[in-house]
Order: structure tokens, then C-alpha cells, then sequence
């Protein structure tokens, strides 16, 4: 008996060693994966503090240069999708090194011209670099397991692009007032292909784990081969969640982004805040709103429902009340902010954690990663300029957070309706490919 008991015991403590070392080997890949999608989002919000040095310099007007600073999403938001097929034969791991040197190198090229056009094409090609980071990125993700351990990280990873964005915001104005704008995306540009060298640390097999694709899937069922009629029917019923998942998502990362852009102008004009201490509030607002993705995070791993986090979108509109409509005066205003924010982040975060909920079948992973990348790249390209038509409509920025009120109350309902009953009809899907193979 005392045998068997010093068996259990070193078989308990050998089980419980592996856990810790699996724990350990899983998290320093996330964290890795995930300061590459940081690495790539600082693009896009790294131009907006040293954008009336460029204008000014390159005598650019401000039409060109709010283009200039949004460019870097335009390549996802109209080929997020297609990008999402073209790169599946290809090893995610090589993509995502891959991604960020072309980032890399366009950013470099950005720093060193001296026209719009140029600098145009420099950030297109920067957006083809970012499309594929955040397509692929979540890819490798997938293969690193599976459970409540990647619920979380996928949670974490819903906060890339608002920590990229106010590390670039604050690092660039930060960085400013010691060197001109050349200096600064040179520095943002070198730091990005350090990152890149980072990635190729990431083993070759983290793939390993991706899902087969759909149409491997279908034959070993017996189904019919791609092209049918029933299959592309098929197909587009499969894709009505993440599609919805997509949609929902663009309001919610629209409405972070319109935010975002307007509050530094509004802060200066309402209550006379100076433009350099406008922006680092802003960005305090953004880096203090990443806790709420930690938060959907933890909350996920306890077992709650992604469904109720999504109702949190809501308390965005009644902050941009606030925030936009000058009650309490500055402080009050930046609290409001903070609320939507906070509630911003834990929604955006619960959404990449709640991909796995809207596909009916793994093999269609790739095309929902597209698709929230494409539709949240068009919301937060399209809801600045709309919301900004509004305020100049109604000549008053109370319009921000009617704005926002009819765009998160239609998103929160199309996330309500991607992740109904996902979780079941997963399993379903997974038993049926299970028992055909």
C-alpha cells in the first residue's frame, strides 16, 4: 500500500511538473505573438503626434494628412478577407515575421520622403504588412491549444490594437520634442524589424494545431467538392455568424476610434486644454481602458458568458454623453472617457475570445479572422469621418453620443446573435468530424 501511495504521489507530481512547464511554454508564445500585433498597431496611431510637423514641412493639408494617418487600415478593411484565403497555404509563423518586415521596411521609407505621394505609397505598403500581422497572428494563437487557457489569451489579445495605438500616440509625442518626425518613424521603424527578428524565435510546429482545411474536412465526411451549388450555400451559412461577429465588431471598434480622434480637439476647443497635454490625455484615457480587456479576460476564464460581457457596449454611448456634452467640467469630461474606454476594451477583447463560438466548423477559422479584421478595419475607417459630418451637422458635439448610441446598440445585438447557441453547435460540428474520421 505504502508502494502504490509513493507512486501516486511522484505519478501526481510529475503530472502537476508538466502542467506548469506546458503553462510556461504556452504563455511565452502568447506574449510574444502578441507584442507583434502591438508592434503593428503603434502604426496607426504614431503619425498623430507629429502630424502638424509633417503638414507643415511637406505642406500637406489636413485632409491629406488625417489620410495619411488612417492609411495603414485601408488595405485590411477592402482585402481583409481575401488576404485571409490568400495566405492559408503559406506557414503563419513565416507570415507573421514576414508581415512585420514589410512594416518595417515601409516605415523606414516613410521617414525618409519628402512628398504625399510618396508617403503615400510607403503607408499602402505598411497596410499590406499590417493586414497580414493581425490576420495571422490570431492563426498561431489557435495552435497553441485550446480550453479556458486560450479563452484568456485570446481575451488579451483583443487589447493589441488599443495598446499599439496609445504606445504610439505616446511614444511619438513623447519622442517629438527631442526629434523631428523623420528621426521618430525611423525609431518606430527599426523597432518594428526588432521585433520581427524577436518572432523568428517561435517554433516551427506552433501550427500544428490548425485546423484542416474545409474543403479536406468535407471530403473526409463524404461530401460534395468545392464549386456545387450546395456547398457555396452551405459556405455562406456557415460564415452568417462571423459575418454578424465582423459587423458587430465594426461599431464597437469604430466608436473607440471616432473617440479617440475627436476627443484632443474637442478637449482644446470646449475647456481650452492645450493641444500637447489634450493628446496625453487621450492617450492616458486609452492605456488606463486596456484593463478592461484583462478584465474580459478573467471574467471568461471563471465561465461567464461572452454574451453577457457584450451588454458592457452599451455603457459606451451614455460615457460619450458625458465625455462629449461638458458635464463636470475637464475632470468630469476625462472620467466619462475612461468609462467608455473601460467598456470599449473588455467588448473588443470578448469578441476575439468569442471567434471560436461563431464558426460552426475549425476550418472556417481563418475566414472569421478575416472577416473581424476586414469589418473592424471599415468601422474604424468609416465612423470618424461620419461621426464628425454629425458634429458639424448638428454644430455641437452633443452629436457624438447619439452617434454612438444607435452604432453599439445595432453592434451589441449582431454580437448577441453570432454567439447564440455557438458553443453547442461547435461541439456538434467537432463530434461529426470525429466520428467521419
Amino acid at each position: 500500500m505504502e508502494e502504490k501511495a509513493e507512486k501516486a504521489a511522484q505519478s501526481h507530481g510529475v503530472d502537476a511538473s508538466s502542467d506548469t512547464a506546458e503553462a510556461s511554454g504556452f504563455w511565452w508564445k502568447f506574449w510574444l505573438i502578441y507584442l507583434a500585433g502591438v508592434t503593428a498597431a503603434t502604426s496607426m496611431g504614431k503619425i498623430t503626434p507629429v502630424s502638424v510637423e509633417m503638414r507643415e514641412e511637406l505642406s500637406l493639408s489636413l485632409s491629406q494628412v488625417a489620410l495619411i494617418a488612417s492609411l495603414v487600415t485601408a488595405v485590411a478593411a477592402v482585402l481583409g478577407l481575401l488576404v485571409s484565403y490568400l495566405l492559408r497555404p503559406y506557414d503563419p509563423r513565416r507570415m507573421l515575421v514576414g508581415g512585420l518586415v514589410v512594416m518595417g521596411v515601409a516605415g523606414l521609407f516613410c521617414a525618409h520622403t519628402g512628398s504625399f505621394g510618396a508617403l503615400f505609397g510607403g503607408r499602402l505598403l505598411e497596410s499590406v504588412g499590417y493586414v497580414i500581422v493581425v490576420i495571422v497572428a490570431p492563426v498561431l494563437l489557435f495552435g497553441l491549444g485550446s480550453g479556458s487557457r486560450l479563452t484568456s489569451a485570446l481575451a488579451i489579445w483583443g487589447t493589441f490594437m488599443p495598446v499599439g495605438l496609445a504606445v504610439g500616440s505616446f511614444a511619438g509625442g513623447v519622442l517629438s520634442t527631442w526629434f523631428d518626425w523623420q528621426a521618430w518613424l525611423t525609431i518606430a521603424g527599426a523597432v518594428t524589424l526588432v521585433v520581427a527578428a524577436a518572432t523568428t524565435r517561435l517554433p516551427a510546429d506552433i501550427a500544428r494545431h490548425r485546423p484542416a482545411p474545409a474543403r479536406a474536412a468535407r471530403l473526409a465526411r463524404g461530401g460534395r467538392p468545392p464549386g456545387r451549388p450546395r456547398d457555396l450555400r452551405g459556405r455562406a451559412r456557415r460564415l452568417a455568424r462571423p459575418i454578424a461577429l465582423g459587423a458587430g465588431f465594426a461599431t464597437i471598434s469604430g466608436a473607440i476610434v471616432t473617440c479617440v480622434t475627436l476627443y484632443p480637439t474637442y478637449l482644446h476647443e470646449e475647456f481650452d486644454v492645450p493641444t500637447e497635454t489634450a493628446g496625453t490625455l487621450t492617450g492616458i484615457v486609452s492605456f488606463v481602458g486596456v484593463a478592461g480587456g484583462f478584465l474580459a479576460s478573467a471574467l471568461l476564464r471563471r465561465g461567464k458568458d461572452v454574451k453577457h460581457l457584450f451588454l458592457v457596449a452599451l455603457l459606451m454611448p451614455a460615457g460619450a454623453f458625458a465625455a462629449f456634452g461638458g458635464v463636470g467640467g475637464t475632470w468630469g469630461s476625462v472620467s466619462s472617457a475612461l468609462v467608455v474606454a473601460l467598456s470599449n476594451e473588455l467588448v473588443v477583447a470578448s469578441v476575439f475570445a468569442a471567434i471560436p463560438l461563431a464558426v460552426r466548423a475549425t476550418s472556417d477559422m481563418d475566414a472569421a479572422n478575416g472577416l473581424v479584421a476586414q469589418l473592424g478595419s471599415i468601422g474604424a475607417l468609416a465612423a470618424p469621418p461620419l461621426v464628425g459630418l454629425a458634429v458639424t451637422a448638428a454644430d455641437g458635439w452633443w452629436a457624438v453620443g447619439p452617434c454612438l448610441l444607435v452604432g453599439t446598440g445595432a453592434g451589441t445585438v449582431l454580437l448577441c446573435l453570432a454567439t447564440r447557441g455557438g458553443r453547442e453547435e461547435g461541439h456538434r460540428e467537432e463530434e461529426k468530424v470525429a466520428e467521419s474520421t
